[in-house]
């Protein structure tokens, strides 16, 4: 009797799962300079997601919650991050009025910050996710492998509440001797935001600290900001990645003297009206001098990149047959200086100095 009373309050709890998602199935047309072009059906070209999130009502304005969340495809049936079945998330938090406190495999500020400065919307094409990742920068919305800055293991982040317009995050990882590549990297992530009505703007940071054998010390932050006005979407980001580069695809070990500043910077635009949405994008990579022709530290397999100032477009239409449903078409392209190979897709890259597109169009639907 003593112990029922004292978890009585227990037995009221209020718990909900939701089960959701969002797959898409695509025809493409890839080509790069030097390499046979190619047409393929696909998966993922705005990443997949089949999540599962619970919550549970603890009284006096605690909640507790998971997310547990994978990427499957289409093409294949199989799952992204290395076939990882809760690949993009898995994670339990405590929230409240103070905020949100969350443990485990977690989504990052710079990825949530890339998505939303992404005027194209899908992620493949869109000039943001693609420089980023050509520069080694640790902010991308690229969802479907470990190594591009989405998210990381062994973490815990803060969260805090929105207060007058602003918010903050903070989040360490413990890397806990893992490899970089497979998301379990050692780094702090500080991100803030503020919005005003059709205003906003947001701020990213993160360090990434040396460990041998494991991975290379660099810094990364990136500002943007949005206005909406007369329907239309204005955006605006840069972002700069400071850091050294290695001598072979995977090395742990810095080259002596090539420490260096790279730093990106995109506008664009989107447009919904009715059923149809619009959006454009441009952005333009400056390499340092100390980067060009070599690879960044940090990356793998296959997105590791020779770097160079690099430029790149994307434009993008959708057509919202219901809420969940959407056809869509894009193209992506980029246009390497003289001694880069940066790929809008990276197992089909371009000489030095080549150039890379995409040409894709299919369906989408969330659930």
């Amino acid at each position: 009797m003593a112990a029922a009373f004292c978890f009585s309050p227990l037995a009221g709890a209020q718990s909900t799962v939701t089960v959701y998602g969002a797959v898409d199935v695509y025809a493409a047309r890839q080509s790069a300079t030097g390499s046979s072009s190619r047409k393929e059906i696909n998966s993922s070209l705005n990443p997949n997601a089949l999540g599962f999130a619970g919550t549970e009502s603890l009284g006096g304005g605690l909640a507790a919650g998971f997310v547990l969340e994978g990427q499957p495809a289409l093409d294949t049936g199989g799952m992204g991050q290395g076939g990882k079945f809760f690949g993009r998330q898995a994670n339990l938090y405590l929230h409240s009025d103070f905020g949100r406190v969350t443990m485990g495999r977690i989504h990052l500020a710079g990825r949530a910050f890339g998505i939303k400065y992404t005027a194209t919307g899908w992620l493949t094409p869109d000039p943001l996710g693609n420089l980023a990742i050509a520069s080694g920068s640790a902010f991308a919305p690229v969802m479907n492998v470990d190594s591009v800055g989405a998210r990381v293991s062994n973490a815990v982040m803060y969260t805090s509440p929105r207060l007058a317009g602003f918010s903050f995050s903070v989040l360490q990882s413990a890397g806990e001797g893992g490899p970089f590549s497979a998301g379990a990297a050692k780094l702090t992530q500080l991100g803030m935001g503020y919005g005003a009505g059709a205003f906003n703007v947001d701020f990213v940071y993160n360090r990434i600290p040396e460990l041998a054998g494991n991975q290379v010390a660099q810094t990364d932050f990136a500002v943007g900001a949005q206005y909406a006005v007369s329907g239309v979407k204005l955006m605006a980001s840069v972002f700069s990645h400071e850091g050294s580069s290695i001598a072979t695809l995977g090395s742990t070990t810095p080259i002596p003297g090539s420490k260096g500043t790279d730093r990106t910077y995109l506008i664009g635009a989107s447009y919904p009206t009715g059923p149809h949405t619009v959006g454009v994008s441009y952005g333009k990579l400056k390499v340092a001098d100390a980067h060009r022709g070599r690879r960044a530290a940090n990356m793998s397999a296959p997105f590791s990149a020779l770097v160079d100032n690099t430029s790149g477009w994307s434009v993008a239409y959708s057509y919202a047959l219901s809420k969940r449903t959407q056809l869509f078409a894009a193209y992506g392209a980029l246009d390497n200086g003289a001694q880069g190979t940066a790929s809008i897709t990276p197992d089909l890259r371009p000489v030095a100095g080549g150039k890379s597109s995409l040409l894709a169009s299919g369906i989408r639907h969330s659930f």
